[in-house]
Formats: structure tokens, C-alpha cells, sequence
């Protein structure tokens, strides 16, 4: 009788952690939830261009380039966890015209950098090319 409720117990709690686990992961999908970044993007390697106005939007746990919208880059999920004075997130969105841009910054108080890189396959050739931004919470 000890041994059966020994592993209930063992079974209990390892479904509370896993519940506990599976909470504190989904909370920290959505810790940029609610903010807007106005900025510049430029070529890695260049400075930033002051034709290259970009909105970055997080919402609903979702990842959002205005300006690669106008090329049907979708939304995407984003990751994003605490990490020293800042919170670094990823996301990776799509295209079905122009590739995929593979995205990662880091946002500390109101302002946010971060690098992404576009890569799209082509019949002649491919293009990979690496951008950066930096940007200021939308008031």
C-alpha cells in the first residue's frame, strides 16, 4: 500500500510540474505582448537607412514586420525570454513570393535591436542577406 501511494504521489506532483512548466513557457511567449517598435533598418555592415522606416509589432504571441507585410511575409509566433537587463526573442517569418527572414533582437526598456536575415531561393541564384534594426517603443 506504501509503494502505490508513494508513486501517486511521484505522479501527482510530476504532472504539477509539467503543468507548471508548460505555464511559465507560454507566459514567456508573450512578455513583448502589447508593444510597438519605430525604427530603421539597414544592411549589415551600413548604417542604418533613412529610407528604411520599419514597425515592428508583438501581439497575441505573434511577431510582426510592417514593412515585409507589403511583400506577404506573414505573422509569426516569437519566443522570447528574460535574459540579463533585456528580453531576447526569436521569430522566423514566411513568404511565399519572397522567402524567409530568420529574426532575433533583444528589447531593454523602450528600445529594441535586432538583426534578421533574409534568405530566398532562386532559379538563377539565392539571395541571403543580413539586415539590422533598431527602434524605440511607439508611445
Amino acid at each position: 500500500m506504501t509503494g502505490r501511494f508513494s508513486i501517486r504521489i511521484l505522479v501527482v506532483a510530476s504532472c504539477f510540474i509539467l503543468w507548471f512548466a508548460s505555464a511559465q513557457a507560454q507566459e514567456s511567449s508573450h512578455l513583448l505582448d502589447g508593444k510597438t517598435f519605430t525604427g530603421l533598418n539597414g544592411e549589415k555592415g551600413s548604417d542604418l537607412d533613412p529610407d528604411e522606416a520599419e514597425e515592428i509589432v508583438f501581439a497575441n504571441g505573434r511577431f510582426i514586420s510592417t514593412t515585409c507585410n507589403l511583400y506577404n511575409f506573414s505573422d509569426a509566433a516569437y519566443t522570447a525570454s528574460e535574459l540579463g537587463d533585456g528580453i531576447h526573442f526569436q521569430a522566423v517569418t514566411l513568404s511565399p513570393t519572397h522567402g524567409k527572414i530568420e529574426w532575433q533582437g533583444t528589447v531593454r526598456g523602450d528600445q529594441a535591436e535586432m538583426t534578421f536575415i533574409w534568405t530566398k531561393e532562386g532559379w538563377y541564384w539565392d539571395t541571403n542577406r543580413e539586415h539590422w534594426f533598431k527602434g524605440s517603443l511607439k508611445r
